[in-house]
C-alpha cells in the first residue's frame, strides 16, 4: 500500500486540526479556575453591594487584589513570566476604567456596576474570536445578564448581578473544564 501526496496532505491536515483542537482544549482547562475565582467575587461582591450599596467602592476595593491574587496563582502558579502579564492587564484595565469614568462621569453606582461587566463581557468576546467559541458564549452571556438586569431589575440590580453575573461565570468555569 503506497501513500499518495493527496493522503498525506490530509493526514497533515488531520493533525494539524487535532493539534488546534487540543490547544483549544487546554485553553479552556487553564482559563475556568479564573471564570470561578471571578465567579465567586462576583457573587460575594455584588451580593455585599446590593444591601450595603454605601459601602460598594471599599466592598470592591478589598474583592479586586483579592481575585487577582488568586486569578495569578490559579492560572500559573505565580510564575514570573505570566505575573508581569498578568499585573500589566490589570493596571491597564484598572487605567482604562479611572479614565473612562474621569470622561464620562458616571452619575450612579448601578451604571459603574454596569459597566465593568459590559467591558469584560467585551473581553471575553474578543478573547473567543482568537481562542475559542466557549469565551464568546460566555461574555455573550455576562453581556446580556448584565443589560437584563440594568434595564428591568432596578431596585435590585446588584442582587441580580450577584446571582445570575457570578453564577454565568462559575458556570462558564465548570463549562471550560470540561474537555
Amino acid at each position: 500500500m503506497t501513500l499518495t501526496p493527496q493522503d498525506a496532505g490530509a493526514a497533515l491536515r488531520d493533525i494539524e486540526a487535532a493539534q488546534a483542537r487540543s490547544a483549544e482544549l487546554r485553553g479552556y482547562q487553564h482559563a475556568a479556575p479564573n471564570f470561578l475565582i471571578w465567579g465567586i467575587i462576583w457573587a460575594v461582591g455584588y451580593g455585599l453591594s446590593d444591601p450595603f450599596p454605601r459601602h460598594a467602592g471599599s466592598i470592591w476595593a478589598v474583592l479586586v487584589p483579592i481575585g487577582l491574587a488568586a486569578g495569578l496563582f490559579a492560572a500559573h502558579g505565580g510564575k514570573p513570566t505570566f505575573a508581569w502579564r498578568y499585573g500589566a492587564v490589570a493596571l491597564a484595565m484598572l487605567a482604562f476604567f479611572a479614565a473612562t469614568f474621569f470622561v464620562m462621569a458616571p452619575v450612579s453606582g448601578k451604571q459603574i456596576a454596569a459597566f465593568v461587566p459590559l467591558f469584560v463581557a467585551l473581553a471575553y468576546v474578543l478573547c473567543g474570536v482568537f481562542r475559542g467559541p466557549r469565551y464568546a458564549v460566555a461574555g455573550i452571556a455576562v453581556a446580556a445578564a448584565t443589560l437584563v438586569g440594568f434595564v428591568w431589575l432596578q431596585q435590585h440590580f446588584f442582587l441580580w448581578m450577584a446571582i445570575v453575573g457570578g453564577g454565568a461565570l462559575m458556570l462558564a468555569g465548570f463549562w471550560l473544564r470540561r474537555v
